[in-house]
């Protein structure tokens, strides 16, 4: 029907640009938060644009929400605005009619986000951190320069070497001193050179040397004479819950009980479907009053986004620290606003109804 398409276009064109917007605004807002990572250090200035990728694909799951839920509030705020829906009531539909197009639209983007959260966000973790791991081994890697003493970025090697060939990127007379759990370790070594293997990880290759082992201010010393010695380049990988919960994938964190699993789970699947609520919210709260010429559904679609979104934070944050069921969590705070949604239905339905049938 005509109010379908008008609707559906209207409601696509408005997304898009709205969905423009947020992403310019997250653009600069991310690009000055990298800008002071690698102004402090924290990151090389060639990873920049790579980590501004990755993490405006983690925050695309809310930005496309809010996209959707202005896309569908605002077209339909203007046409109450121009009389549009007063026309379209007296030909005989109902508020609730406007549900179909709706979620013929929305749905799709739901399912969108449903995938962004559940397999291409956490595989996009996984990618971010290997690229950071990658990063440090080369920062580490590229240290090595003849006749300089360099030190690692945490601190715990110092190499020297005395020359480079630039063809075969081997090195000769090589000197380089670790320290580890207070041991104190020398290596020199006649030549070295860098290897990678076939998992990713980066060494550096020793040939005819040895290596000094022992305790500063002790004469325990060990000495070991090799002919072949290999030492990674690459960081130890940080552990944190919270990271290794994020970039797990969907069939593990079903299969995971611990709370941690439950709340990220609760996460993932709460975005897609608050997106998909709060675009259905958004027909009711559109209601402008023709002759005042107000709005006062945007302030409380505002407020309601708010609100759902900090509700959803809480279930996660409170089912993580084992506070609230996880069944409950999930399930809480969507229940409500469908209870609200509910609500403003019958309200706006009451409201514009034919005299005759609400007697």
């Amino acid at each position: 029907m005509l109010y379908r398409r008008t609707l559906t276009r209207e409601m696509a064109l408005t997304t898009g640009a709205v969905l423009t917007v947020l992403i310019a605004i997250a653009l600069v807002i991310l690009f000055i938060r990298l800008l002071g990572d690698v102004a402090r250090g924290e990151l090389a200035n060639e990873a920049v644009f790579a980590f501004l990728g990755f993490s405006l694909l983690y925050f695309l799951p809310v930005l496309l929400t809010i996209a959707l839920f202005a896309g569908v509030l605002m077209p339909l705020s203007r046409m109450w605005r121009d009389s549009e829906m007063v026309i379209w009531f007296n030909a005989g539909l109902s508020l609730t009619q406007w549900t179909r197009p709706v979620l013929n639209f929305a749905v799709p983007l739901a399912l969108l986000i449903l995938l962004l959260t559940m397999v291409i966000n956490p595989w996009m973790q996984n990618k971010r951190n290997e690229y950071r791991q990658d990063l440090r081994s080369r920062a580490e890697a590229s240290l090595i320069t003849p006749g300089m003493f360099a030190e690692s970025s945490a601190g715990q090697r110092v190499y020297y070497v005395e020359s480079l060939n630039p063809l075969t990127g081997t090195v000769r007379n090589v000197f380089m001193q670790s320290r580890i759990d207070g041991q104190l370790g020398l290596v020199v070594a006649r030549e070295g050179s860098q290897t990678q293997l076939p998992d990713g990880s980066r060494y550096l290759v020793f040939e005819d040397g040895r290596r000094y082992e022992g305790t500063p201010g002790q004469l325990d010393y060990r000495i070991v004479q090799f002919e072949r010695y290999l030492m990674r380049l690459d960081p130890v990988p940080t552990s944190g819950a919270e990271k290794s919960i994020r970039q797990m994938r969907a069939g593990k964190l079903l299969r995971d009980d611990s709370p941690q699993a439950r709340a990220e789970l609760l996460w993932r699947i709460g975005v897609p479907l608050s997106a998909l609520i709060l675009a259905v919210m958004a027909i009711p709260l559109s209601f402008v009053n023709t002759r005042a010429r107000r709005s006062y559904g945007l302030g409380v679609a505002l407020l309601l986004y708010f609100v759902y979104n900090n509700l959803v934070s809480l279930s996660q944050a409170w089912v993580a620290q084992g506070k609230l069921n996880p069944w409950v969590g999930m399930w809480a705070a969507h229940l409500l606003m469908l209870g609200a949604l509910a609500g403003l239905f019958y309200w706006r339905t009451r409201q514009h109804s034919p005299r005759w049938r609400r007697s």
